[in-house]
Formats: structure tokens, sequence, C-alpha cells
């Protein structure tokens, strides 16, 4: 972890170009992934001028829908700060195996999750070139690690490179039918900070995480007031491919059955009255490891689980499809998958199932992501402009 003395403010002049000469917000992604974090920014109207990831996987399906002149695969550790552009902004969705449940809890100091102090060296190396704004996104896991010592860390961390700190969790069936919540760190400069004794509980903002907020005071915060989150119009029926009985991705009768001999008590009720309905519906499933066994369980709220990246059969997540005194399954598909994430239909994969599975399973909502850019990084960014203009004076 690299260690730093308190830094002062970044300055915004020398020989880099100003933010107030920019006429558009220029971002950089770190992590990139499959470029779902641009496609959101390029949504609000944001551009990308950089990007980086390690996984030439990621980069495959990257530059089948993005160009990749700016792309630079490899690791964060290895980058150099001359090859990044002036930016506004620096987006990060640094792995999370390492602070996840289901990984095995070794923080920051993991193998994976450590990649974060690969970003905050580039921020130390770029000095006066520092973006104004900062974007984590990670698990909510991120907020217990380590008895939440890997938060305080990371934040504390931004901290020290001039920046105050916001916090916030999004779940993703709040724009898309797939439950998936995820913990957002916008890191600002050239902001008062210390705003949180009035922080309440909201839908962003749950209460173990203002709990968080208020007991670390040492932290200097910027907490920024948050309009409601959107209700969600959309259930599982409406991301599913309309595949005929006969086509292929639908399991035989053996595998079939004995998926369904893997249900439980309780979910062979459901998966029953879902089979002697009038008309047909649609549930999701993983396996789970219960009691020593790998039992199904299903999901009927016509949400999807969150989707995984697929290191172990349970990892894949599995459709159900019941009705008329008949049932079929099958695994959900890389477009279903891809729908579940807010991506367009015109969004190319043009992979193999398991790497677009890996793909979408790292990758983040977009609407979620966008939602963020129009309400909070472009408002901040234009505060950060006139807080500029006005110091100049």
């Amino acid at each position: 972890m690299p260690k730093q003395e308190n830094e002062p403010m970044a300055s915004r002049n020398g020989n880099r170009t100003t933010a107030k000469a920019r006429r558009s917000h220029v971002a950089a992604e770190f992590f990139a992934g499959i470029g779902l974090v641009r496609l959101a920014l390029e949504r609000a109207g944001w551009k990308v001028a950089f990007a980086n990831d390690i996984d030439p996987r990621k980069e495959e399906m990257y530059a089948a829908n993005f160009s990749t002149e700016d792309f630079c695969l490899g690791d964060i550790h290895q980058l150099s700060e001359q090859d990044i552009p002036d930016c506004d902004l620096f987006t990060a969705s640094f792995p999370c195996n390492d602070l996840s449940i289901a990984g095995a809890w070794e923080g920051l100091s993991g193998k994976e999750s450590s990649a974060f102090w690969g970003l905050v060296d580039i921020l130390h190396r770029m000095q006066s070139r520092r973006p104004p704004l900062v974007m984590l996104e990670n698990v909510v896991g991120f907020l217990q690690s380590n008895g939440g010592k890997d938060f305080e860390t990371a934040l504390l961390a931004l901290n020290r490179l001039g920046y105050c700190v916001d916090a916030f969790i999004l779940n993703a069936s709040h724009w898309v039918p797939q439950s998936r919540a995820r913990l957002f760190v916008v890191a600002k400069q050239l902001d008062g900070g210390d705003r949180y004794e009035l922080l309440a509980e909201s839908d962003s903002r749950p209460r173990p995480l203002v709990q968080f907020i208020c007991s670390h005071p040492s932290i200097r915060w910027s907490i920024q007031p948050l309009p409601a989150l959107p209700q969600r119009k959309t259930t599982l029926v409406d991301i599913v491919e309309d595949l005929p009985d006969d086509d292929p991705n639908w399991w035989n009768e053996e595998r079939s059955k004995y998926f369904f001999s893997q249900l439980s008590e309780r979910h062979l009720a459901a998966a029953q009255r879902m089979i002697d309905g009038q008309t047909f519906q649609y549930a999701t499933a993983f396996r789970r490891v219960r009691y020593g066994r790998s039992m199904a369980e299903l999901r009927t709220d016509g949400i999807a689980g969150c989707l995984r990246t697929p290191r172990g059969g349970s990892g894949r997540q599995i459709l159900f499809k019941a009705g008329k005194g008949k049932y079929q399954v099958r695994l959900l598909t890389a477009r279903e998958c891809a729908r579940l994430q807010g991506v367009p239909d015109d969004f190319v994969i043009n992979v193999p199932l398991n790497q677009a599975l890996f793909g979408f399973g790292d990758a983040v909502c977009v609407p979620a992501v966008e939602w963020i850019a129009r309400n909070y990084l472009t408002p901040a960014m234009k505060s950060f402009l006139h807080t500029a203009a006005e110091s100049t004076k």
C-alpha cells in the first residue's frame, strides 16, 4: 500500500490544459472491462479519452463496440502517467474478488483488489494533472471488508491526494430486473468538505453506510444530496429472448429433470405453481451448496439474481419457464445478460458464451451509471468549473 504525506490540493494550472478551456467533459476509465462505464458516460454527454484493462478477453468485446485507439491493455501498476491524457474524471471498477462475501475476504491487500493501489499511485504521480473527479465502483462488501478498515483506508488515501469523498449504494433493480447492489464513491477536488452531520437514511444511503459515514469523522467527507431513485418499469419477462421450444439452448429432458430434483420442498412448490398456471411465467435460479449437496434455488419475483462471473457451475444463472402444465430449463443467454445490465441490443456480442458471461458479470449496470453521470458527475463538474473560474478573478 503506497504511503504518502498529506498533499496540498492539486494545481489546475502549469503546462496542462485547464478544465475551463475544454468544452466537453473528458473521462478515463480504469479496469474498463467490456466498456459499459463508457457506454453510460457517453449517453450522458461525456467523452472517454483513455481506457485500461488487463484482460485481453474483455478487450476483445470492448473492441467490437468502441474504438480501441486509446485503449491500453496491461497491468495498471505498469502504466505511465504520461500515457494518460488530461481528464475531468477517472473511473475505476477495480476487482471485487477480495472484497466480496463470496471471496476470501483478503481485502485491499489481496491479489486482485490490491489493484486499487495502482490507481492511487497513478494519481499520486500525476500531481498537477489530477482530475477534479474520481469515481470508484465495487461490491457492497467493500464497506464491511476487514471490519470497515479497507473502506476507511481507501477513502483516507483519496483524502491525502487532495480529494473529499462521498459514497452511496445503488441497486440495478431501480432500472433493470436484476438485483445488483453496488457501492460508489465520488472523490472531488476544490470542495469545502465535512458535510455529513444532517445525513439521513435513504434508498441510496442505507443505514450501514450512514453509520459508517457518521462514525468516521477522520475522513474528509463531502456528502451531496441525491434525488429519489427511479422506479423500474420492466420485469424478467421483458428481457427474455423468445426462443422456440426446439432451440438447442433449452436443456434436454434428463438435464431438466435433474435440475427439478435439486429444488428444495419450498422451491419445488413454487415451481409447481408456475407449471399449473394458465400462462407461461419465468423465474431464475442459481445452484448453491446447502447441507453438503448442490441445490437449486428459484427466484420468482420477476427479478433476476445478481449476474456473476462463471468460475464454476454455480456462477451460471438458470432460466426456468413454466406454465400450461409443462416447464423448460436453460441458462440465460449472453443477450439476456446484456439486457439485465441495461445494454441495448445493438451492442455486439461476437464471443463464446462463457467469455460473454465473464464480461457482463464483471460489468456495471449502464442506466445506473448514466444516472450518476447526469445527477452527480456533470453537476459536480460544472460546480468545479465555476469555482475555478471565480478563483481566477
